[in-house]
């Protein structure tokens, strides 16, 4: 169970190892790290915090049995807490990307409703987003996804993009290529561009599978550079 899953090791509310999971078998769990394993000591007890692409974040304790050059063995490893991290999850990215919009038509009065001052986050609109003309060509643009989860993005383009208009574009973070479908769904103004909110849409259960596991591999990453600064 949770074999590669990202996993951190911590003590007293701080991360002392990042790692993944080798092996977790009959309360003893294996733990892989890149680096010369420091930090940790036979016997003390450990919070073991395991992101898992189905499980969502579980945290266990348990007992330091064994410690190696890059391998750390717990014993008597609990479940302590679980928490599906699949639709809240997100990092924090910037990536350049070439994408195309079609663009939604603007009410006749030139207000956008949803278009609202301080919106960060993809996914949290609840009223409904003007039509897309149905009529209306794709147009090429390019932008920045800012952050990303497996359920939406933000980016900033200074393509002006009316609320409902739908993106079309390939994601060059993924392993695997293909293309995804948002409709914006916020919109804030800043200096350098617009700040959109998006939705994925009619995203597959493999392709939302392959947007989560690119989060947790990047939020494990961002943590690693954290620890070596």
């Amino acid at each position: 169970m949770h074999e590669l899953a990202l996993c951190s090791v911590e003590h007293d509310g701080h991360a002392v190892l990042s790692g993944y999971v080798r092996t977790f078998e009959d309360g003893v769990l294996w733990a892989g790290f890149e680096d010369i394993v420091r930090g940790v000591a036979e016997g003390d007890v450990y919070l073991l915090r395991v992101l898992d692409d189905a499980r969502g974040e579980c945290v266990y304790q348990g007992e330091v049995a064994r410690v190696t050059v890059d391998t750390v063995a717990f014993v008597g490893v609990e479940l302590l807490s679980t928490l599906q991290k699949r639709a809240v999850a997100r990092v924090a990215v910037h990536v350049e990307v070439q994408g195309f919009a079609r663009l939604a038509a603007v009410p006749e009065d030139g207000h956008e409703h949803g278009h609202e001052h301080g919106a960060e986050h993809a996914g949290d609109a609840a009223g409904e987003a003007p039509a897309v003309d149905g009529e209306a060509d794709e147009v090429p643009f390019v932008f920045t996804v800012l952050d990303v989860s497996a359920h939406g993005m933000r980016m900033m383009s200074q393509t002006d993009l009316p609320l409902g208009s739908e993106v079309r574009f390939v994601f060059p973070e993924l392993s695997a290529a293909f293309w995804l479908q948002a409709v914006v769904v916020r919109a804030q103004p800043s200096r350098s561009g617009t700040h959109y909110g998006c939705r994925f849409v009619e995203t597959s259960t493999r392709e939302t599978d392959e947007l989560f596991s690119y989060v947790l591999r990047t939020q494990g990453a961002l943590r690693r550079q954290q620890k070596l600064a």
